[in-house]
């Protein structure tokens, strides 16, 4: 009977668990790996992104956004580079309190750090891509 409880506790503590700003601990916390873990685990999430649904993510990257006309939708990303700055991968984000484009976001190309809910959406032809919903700027 004890261990039930102690693993109970366990279970309800992990639950809690808190980074020390006060956030929610992050499932995947990219912006503390290296360039290549980086890539390759984005690269991972972009091809099986079922895998990843519904896990808060933390990453680092520089700010993109891009127009399609077809559809009248900005898409807004952050883009991180491989350790040889050749490649490149970057994961779409919607942030939870809409801004003003362009005034109230990162200029193209700056740093910034996002944090969010991993999801996939699909697109109208039956294919997808994944997002980062709910997103924070924690820095820009």
């Amino acid at each position: 009977m004890p261990k039930i409880v102690l693993a109970v506790l366990l279970a309800f503590a992990a639950l809690l668990a808190k980074e020390p700003d006060g956030t929610k601990k992050y499932d995947i916390d990219l912006s503390r790996m290296s360039g290549t873990m980086v890539y390759g685990q984005v690269y991972q999430m972009v091809t099986y992104p079922k895998k990843y649904v519904g896990k808060h993510i933390k990453m680092k990257g520089f700010f993109s956004s891009y127009y399609d006309e077809e559809i009248e939708r900005r898409f807004y990303g952050c883009v991180i580079q491989d350790a040889l700055a050749c490649c490149s991968q970057g994961l779409a984000f919607e942030l939870a309190k809409p801004r003003k484009f362009p005034s109230e976001y990162p200029q193209e190309g700056a740093d910034i750090t996002i944090s969010g809910d991993f999801d996939f959406e699909k697109d109208e032809a039956g294919s997808g891509f994944p997002i980062i919903r709910n997103a924070e700027l924690l820095s820009e």
